[in-house]
């Protein structure tokens, strides 16, 4: 996806004037017209006509901050998520260097030799038993593993709530977003995100058990993304972008539903 405040050269939070002042000059250095000879002056004019009619238009430069936000949330949160997703550690197989028991056998005398055998059976009867006898469901039980703790260290409560150590930030507005976990297997652990000064911050921070809900109230108007992390494996997830608006001029609250 284009941003479009690097197309003009403009910092995000640029004023209209800023804007046009720099599409204006970008439009004369690029312009076919003073670039017969460079092939790619059509393709670069239409960005700058682009950016600057996406940017000049609030409704639009509203959409593309938040796309822009919601872009950058993901790049930030992705090292988290990923160091999360907790994973049992397996052991690699040793294979036994021959040379060196051979040579450490030659050292301690040939006593070690029965003790060698038998190890050598042992396993071989391990082996043809595993072989016999395969596990159920190896694949899953390996794969993954529960979280048990929020990312701040917490752990997480009995019942749906928020987390423990996070704050409850901009209470505003009567709006309720319903969160609902009922088709999961899994409890989860989410953050209601809100776009403010060009980027996303967590305002709540909740633990929903399987197959519940959880309402998060005082929500006012504005952009809003929700990511969710089921505890039974440690995936994550991100749900569609929320938007509210003119309930709090309005009066007229709503109750958003969000299924995970």
């Amino acid at each position: 996806m284009h941003n479009y405040y690097e197309v003009l050269n403009v910092a995000q939070g640029a004023s209209d004037e800023v804007i046009r002042a720099a599409y204006r000059a970008l439009s004369q250095k690029y312009h076919p017209d003073r670039n017969p000879h460079n092939p790619q002056a059509h393709q670069r004019m239409a960005e700058i006509n682009k950016a600057y009619a996406v940017l000049s238009d609030p409704e639009q430069r509203h959409h593309h901050d938040v796309l822009i936000a919601r872009q950058s949330l993901q790049a930030r949160l992705s090292p988290a998520l990923l160091a999360r997703r907790q994973t049992p550690f397996a052991p690699p197989v040793l294979l036994p260097n021959h040379q060196d028991k051979i040579i450490d056998l030659h050292e301690r005398g040939h006593s070690w030799l029965w003790i060698v055998g038998i190890a050598i059976l042992i396993a071989m009867g391990g082996v043809w038993w595993k072989l016999a006898h395969p596990p159920v469901n190896n694949v899953n039980e390996h794969s993954t593993k529960s979280v048990t703790t929020a990312p701040n260290g917490q752990l997480f409560p009995l019942k749906a709530a928020y987390v423990s150590g996070y704050p409850v930030l901009r209470q505003r507005g009567d709006n309720n977003i319903v969160v609902h976990a009922t088709s999961l297997q899994s409890p989860v652990f989410a953050q209601l995100y809100e776009l403010r000064a060009g980027k996303f911050t967590a305002i709540r921070s909740f633990y929903i058990p399987a197959g519940e809900t959880f309402t998060l109230h005082k929500i006012g108007d504005g952009s809003f993304s929700l990511q969710y992390q089921r505890i039974t494996d440690g995936e994550w997830a991100v749900s569609d972008g929320i938007e509210i608006k003119n309930t709090e001029v309005s009066r007229k609250y709503q109750d958003i539903d969000i299924r995970l």
